[in-house]
């Protein structure tokens, strides 16, 4: 047979291959993402009084959400959101599809008038922040 000469070091690589894959079925394989963040989805909405910003960011604990006005016509919005986990998941676990966003996020936006931070209105409802910013008026 052609693969006699080569037996003992065919064996050597398939006890190697079969030891890699023991120690990579023992690890959680968790951090897929790159660790620069993610933007949360927004809608915005122009009325000809206001600007409605909409944010999706279902699973979200208050405390770890920032907006801030950087000016006039530029809102940020920064934080954190934890993995989603059920109490009594049972671990280890494999992951089969991985695709809600996790860790820090940001998210600037860029608005074409100028608005009034200081009368922002926020609020949270159903896993989508609302943020309502008054246009200012034109002079």
């Amino acid at each position: 047979m052609p693969f006699e000469k080569h037996g003992r070091r065919i064996d050597e690589w398939s006890r190697k291959i079969h030891d890699m894959l023991d120690e990579m079925s023992n690890r959680i394989f968790f951090e897929f993402r790159p660790h620069e963040g993610w933007q949360p989805r927004i809608n915005v909405y122009a009325s000809r009084s206001t600007y409605v910003i909409c944010i999706e960011l279902a699973g979200l604990e208050p405390d770890a959400l920032r907006v801030e006005c950087r000016d006039e016509t530029t809102i940020r919005l920064s934080g954190q959101r934890g993995r989603p986990l059920r109490d009594g998941l049972e671990l280890p676990c494999s992951v089969e599809a991985l695709e809600i966003d996790e860790g820090p996020f940001s998210r600037e936006i860029s608005l074409p008038e100028p608005v009034d931070a200081q009368a922002a209105e926020v609020s949270y409802d159903r896993g989508y922040l609302w943020v309502i910013l008054p246009r200012l008026e034109r002079e």
